[in-house]
C-alpha cells in the first residue's frame, strides 16, 4: 500500500490578518498579531523540531518584514514557505492589475526579507478571482493550495470557465499549475477563534477536543479510503498555538506516525505529484 502523506500548514497571519482582512488595527487585535510571532509560532516550531516533522507556512509579505527573525527561523528549520498575499487580501474582489500588483509586492517581500521565492500560494481568503490561476501560472507558481474540488487528491487548475444562465458551465482550459485542496473543515480558524471585526464575526470553540477527534477521523479515512492521498491540514499559530490547543497538533502528528505517514512540505508533495502523472 502506498505510504500516506500529510501536509501540515501554517498560515502566518500575525498583524495582517486583522489588519488587511478584517479592517481593524486597534491595540488589542495587533496584539493578537504580536502574540502570533513573539509565542505561538516559536511554539509551533519547538513542537515540529522535537518531532521531526516538516511542514509549510504561507507568509503574508507584511508579516514577513515586520516579523523576520521568527520567519528566518522558520526558514532555517527547513520548512517551506509560500506566499499568502501582502497584506492578507482576498483576490475575489481586485481588478486584475492590482491582483498582478499584490501578487509582485508579497514575492518581492520574502524575496529581499527572506531570499525565498516561493512557488507555492494559497489564497488568504481561501477563494480565487477569475484571473488567479492564470497570473499564478505567469509568475512561475508550482501549485496552488485554495481550492475544495478533491479532498486528499491533487489535480490541474484551470482557467477561463464560462458560467452561462441558461446551459451547462462551460468548463475553461486546464494548466500545468497543480492544486492541493484544502476544506474549511480542516481549518482551526473559523472553528476555534473568537473575533468581532466590522466584516466578520467568529463565537469560538468549547468543543475543542471533539474538534481534534473530527480531524484525527478524516485522517484515519484518508488512510484507510484513500492509497496514496495528501492529508492536507490548515493551522493558524494564533489558534492552534494557544494553550493547550498544541497538544491537538502533537496528537494528530502521533496518529500520522502510527499510520506510518510521511511529513512533506506542500511543494515536495506536489512535484511527485506532477512526476507521477506525467510519468503515466
Amino acid at each position: 500500500m502506498p505510504t500516506p502523506t500529510v501536509c501540515l500548514t501554517f498560515d502566518f497571519d500575525a498583524i495582517s490578518v486583522w489588519y488587511g482582512l478584517l479592517g481593524t488595527s486597534t491595540p488589542t487585535y495587533l496584539s493578537r498579531g504580536e502574540f502570533v510571532a513573539n509565542v505561538a509560532a516559536p511554539r509551533i516550531l519547538d513542537l515540529l523540531d522535537q518531532e521531526g516533522v516538516t511542514s509549510t507556512w504561507y507568509i503574508p509579505g507584511l508579516d514577513a518584514e515586520t516579523y523576520p527573525d521568527v520567519c528566518k527561523r522558520i526558514r532555517d528549520s527547513g520548512h517551506e514557505i509560500g506566499h499568502h498575499g501582502y497584506a492578507h487580501e482576498g483576490p475575489t474582489s481586485l481588478e486584475e492589475p492590482a491582483e498582478r500588483a499584490i501578487l509582485e509586492r508579497g514575492i518581492e517581500a520574502l524575496d529581499s526579507t527572506l531570499g525565498v521565492r516561493p512557488v507555492g500560494y494559497r489564497s488568504p481568503a481561501f477563494d480565487l478571482s477569475p484571473n488567479s490561476t492564470r497570473l499564478l501560472e505567469e509568475y512561475g507558481f508550482l501549485y496552488d493550495s485554495s481550492m475544495m474540488a478533491q479532498d486528499f487528491e491533487p489535480y490541474r487548475c484551470r482557467t477561463g470557465d464560462v458560467f452561462h444562465p441558461d446551459k451547462p458551465i462551460e468548463w475553461g482550459r486546464p494548466l500545468s499549475l497543480i492544486e492541493v485542496p484544502v476544506t474549511w473543515t480542516l481549518d482551526d480558524f473559523p472553528f476555534i477563534e473568537f473575533a468581532l471585526s466590522p466584516s466578520v464575526s467568529l463565537p469560538g470553540s468549547t468543543d475543542v477536543a471533539g474538534l481534534a477527534d473530527r480531524w484525527i477521523s478524516d485522517l484515519d479515512f484518508m488512510v484507510e479510503e484513500v492509497p496514496g492521498g495528501i492529508f492536507t491540514q490548515t493551522f493558524h499559530p494564533q489558534s492552534i498555538g494557544r494553550g493547550s490547543r498544541i497538544r491537538i497538533l502533537r496528537r494528530i502528528i502521533h496518529r500520522a506516525k502510527e499510520h506510518g505517514a510521511e511529513f512533506s512540505t506542500v511543494e515536495a508533495a506536489a512535484r511527485r505529484w506532477d512526476a507521477a502523472q506525467k510519468a503515466a
